[in-house]
């Protein structure tokens, strides 16, 4: 049985084909699959759950979803109680969101006998988001070995950057950081950061392609910028800083305006947002089908 749980339990290989999956999807080959899902989703989410409730529906599975306020969990069941019960329904699959780390995970998914798909956990993973950009680069550049990629705005709370970064250095692609001291972990250079910049102009100049990440207050303790006024002047993307750009941006949704980036650049020229949300749902199919498929 497959899970998708961290990009960091793929080799390769298995990213490859997964990629190959979704371009055979997009050019109109979908896989055919039965039986039930369940869309775990206890944090809001457009983008991601649409795209996997309609990537199931395309492929003939039955979808059932289940916010935090409807779960039992609320009445204090365990996450693994929750998972449990899908699988006595003999539910396939979980698709899942959570606003905690799912860590360790190996022993429940041993004693699990439906596959679990990883729609966003805490600020632990993404997996799909960073397959989905890595799919939205290739597709657009080709090889990325040696391709640099700058990280901008809240990298201590990302979970897409903890699953893009290890993705694109899969793929040969250099990555850095740049953002406010009190969003950049601290060994953030454990985690395959190359450089980080202070200063994000000078990380314009480095970079080939950058990701601006949303400030995500809601994982925030105590306030760690004194305004999105300042925050916006020193990293959004404004137009002056656009022009720096050296091929294209992106972003993982939802976008703040005037806080990540001005408001009229979101699906400027040098955007790669729209493809972004386009190649997710291409993405979440091969997935399903990578972990679902008999055989």
């Amino acid at each position: 049985m497959r899970h998708l749980i961290s990009v960091l339990d793929l080799s390769k290989e298995e990213v490859q084909q997964i990629l190959k999956i979704a371009r055979e999807i997009r050019d109109g080959k979908i896989p055919k699959l039965k039986g039930d899902v369940a869309l775990l989703f206890f944090e809001p989410s457009t983008r991601t759950r649409v795209s996997f409730e309609r990537s199931c529906r395309e492929m003939g599975l039955r979808t059932y979803t289940v916010t935090a306020s409807e779960s039992s969990t609320v009445k204090g069941e365990s996450f693994f109680d929750t998972l449990k019960t899908f699988e006595a329904l003999g539910f396939r699959g979980v698709i899942f969101r959570v606003p905690f780390v799912f860590f360790p995970y190996e022993d429940t998914v041993r004693s699990l006998g439906t596959s679990l798909i990883n729609a966003g956990d805490g600020t632990h993973q993404h997996p799909t988001q960073g397959i989905t950009d890595l799919f939205t680069l290739i597709d657009r550049i080709g090889d990325l070995e040696g391709l640099k990629v700058l990280y901008v705005g809240d990298v201590a709370h990302s979970r897409v950057f903890r699953s893009g970064s290890p993705l694109l250095r899969m793929f040969g692609a250099e990555v850095g950081v740049s953002g406010p001291r009190t969003l950049i972990p601290k060994g953030v250079e454990a985690l395959g950061v190359s450089r980080v910049f202070d200063d994000l102009d000078e990380g314009l100049e480095w970079a080939d392609v950058v990701v601006w990440l949303r400030i995500q207050k809601e994982r925030q303790r105590e306030k760690l910028i004194p305004s999105e006024e300042g925050y916006f002047r020193q990293f959004g993307l404004t137009k002056e800083r656009y022009a720096k750009i050296k091929r294209f941006f992106m972003h993982p949704g939802p976008v703040n305006r005037e806080v990540d980036m001005e408001g009229d650049l979101v699906y400027s020229e040098k955007s790669l947002i729209y493809e972004q949300v386009r190649n997710g749902l291409f993405v979440r199919m091969a997935v399903l089908r990578w972990c679902l498929e008999d055989g």
